[in-house]
């Protein structure tokens, strides 16, 4: 996977369909990046993909993805705005913990998200808000 740097925007190319700490660990840990844009076809964001890249500020998820794996957003203490649709089926432990700064955004309404999703976010987020579309 090559993936295209514009200042400090990482851009995941389009037809990815899941990405891991190992697709991106050198463009983040070479680059001050601060933003993550997922392409369209994205499915699963794996098990430790963005831990502790303490840089990042935002990351839209895309409508595509339906799993977010254990830690995949851990310790991302500079995160501002994490935007995740209601289409995402499955989230797993720890996926969003120590992100203390981080307003989370959901598309959706409440009642779509699984359960799993508060406890998950409870302790861990600044804030959540549930918009109906973007």
């Amino acid at each position: 996977m090559e993936c295209i740097i514009k200042e400090t925007v990482l851009i995941i190319p389009e037809g990815t369909k899941k990405i891991g700490f190992t697709d991106i660990c050198n463009y983040i840990h070479n680059n001050l990046i601060e933003e993550i844009l997922l392409p369209s076809t994205l499915e699963t964001i794996d098990t430790n993909t963005f831990f502790d890249f303490t840089e990042l500020k935002k990351i839209n998820i895309p409508k595509s993805v339906i799993e977010i794996g254990t830690q995949a957003f851990w310790g991302l203490d500079q995160m501002r705005e994490l935007i995740i649709p209601s289409t995402v089926k499955r989230v797993e432990k720890h996926a969003f913990c120590n992100m203390p700064q981080c307003k989370v955004v959901i598309v959706g309404e409440k009642q779509e998200i699984p359960k799993i999703w508060d406890a998950e976010f409870a302790a861990n987020v600044k804030e959540i808000c549930f918009v109906s579309e973007l």
